[in-house]
């Protein structure tokens, strides 16, 4: 079998140098094939907004002194991913070559743990006019990996955004948490990205200015806190933002994520205001203390006016004093009080002295 197979590769080189330009000098060189990748491990891409597609550029050769046909196949098992040849055959003359492209497609948000082996190989199929016989194949193959490029992507979450009012030395804990939306293990970091600024106001950080933790894949970080401790002395009022940041440990091109917390400082009573405390006191207090002021005030007005008026009478009748007789004072007590005066005194003149008296106030 060896033998007949010896034959036959002799009689088909034969062939073929009866085949070659008479003007050839050098010793031709059997039917062989060359195929190689300039990149032989691609990543692939698949960040959410990009395009989850790589291409490899390769190269056949025709090193023999024939003309040759030559087919290139692949050997891929990758799920998620496609690859495609832009070309698998290819007609080359003595010492010629092709480049062709390999594309690599799949999804996004991919793991970046997967990864898949590829082979490529090239078999020359004709040499010149002949079928070249598939025990005298001659082939050549390239193998490489392809892997999943590692992307970051964090999102910040402080569930209490509401604004903090702090006096003199005053702390706040501000809790919050970070997820791990990108295609790998990651280690997150929390920043208050404008520290320095918030350090020369007085604000003071007593934990530190930023935490880091190692989230997994679409993993959830720990519950975190940083501390924030106001100026020791408050002139006066003010209201500042406190910037956290959380950014990528494996992506530096990631996007950060930025949530702001306002800070109220309030200054203390004795830095200005009214004193005493008043300005702690709220409007309803405030409308409260003046209506009983004013009812006050209405009640001397009126106890003033009545002084006035009855005065005023007084001056204006003659003083008469009857005689008096005990059997009148008898019956006088005997009969009580007699209120008519006060009807006298209420009457529609003394209405016109009432108007009188305030119209002087």
């Amino acid at each position: 079998m060896q033998f007949t197979r010896l034959l036959g590769l002799a009689v088909i080189t034969m062939m073929l140098c009866c085949l070659l330009p008479a003007s050839t000098a050098q010793t031709p060189s059997a039917p062989g094939v060359e195929i190689d990748c300039q990149e032989k491990n691609p990543e692939l891409d698949v960040h959410p907004l990009n395009d989850p597609v790589v291409e490899i550029t390769c190269t056949v050769k025709n090193p023999s002194s024939f003309q040759e046909s030559i087919s290139v196949e692949k050997e891929w098992d990758g799920i998620e991913i496609d690859m495609m040849l832009e070309e698998d055959t290819f007609d080359l003359g003595p010492d010629e070559e092709e480049d062709f492209t390999v594309s690599f497609t799949g999804q996004t948000r991919l793991s970046a743990e997967l990864s898949y082996d590829f082979t490529l190989t090239a078999t020359v199929t004709n040499v010149g006019m002949l079928d070249w016989p598939e025990a005298l194949a001659t082939n050549a193959s390239v193998s490489g990996d392809l892997s999943i490029a590692t992307y970051g992507m964090v999102d910040l979450e402080i569930s209490d955004k509401s604004t903090r009012t702090m006096a003199e030395g005053d702390e706040v804990r501000i809790s919050f948490q970070f997820q791990n939306n990108g295609n790998d293990e990651d280690k997150i970091s929390v920043t208050i990205s404008n520290s320095a600024e918030l350090e020369q106001a007085g604000f003071q950080f007593p934990g530190g200015t930023f935490v880091a933790e190692d989230v997994a894949e679409d993993g959830v970080s720990t519950v975190r806190e940083l501390v924030i401790r106001a100026p020791s002395e408050v002139a006066e009022d003010a209201r500042y933002q406190v910037i956290f940041q959380a950014e990528s440990g494996n992506d530096d091109d990631a996007p950060v994520s930025e949530i702001s917390i306002s800070i109220q400082l309030e200054a203390s009573a004795s830095a200005g205001g009214l004193g005493g405390g008043l300005e702690e006191v709220d409007k309803d207090t405030l409308v409260m203390y003046g209506s009983i002021g004013a009812a006050v005030l209405f009640g001397l007005i009126f106890i003033i006016a009545l002084a006035r008026t009855l005065r005023r009478r007084a001056n204006s009748q003659p003083v008469y004093v009857p005689p008096v007789e005990m059997e009148d004072e008898i019956e006088d007590e005997d009969e009580g009080l007699d209120l008519s005066e006060l009807d006298d005194l209420f009457s529609e003149d003394g209405d016109d002295e009432f108007d009188d008296v305030f119209a002087d106030l």
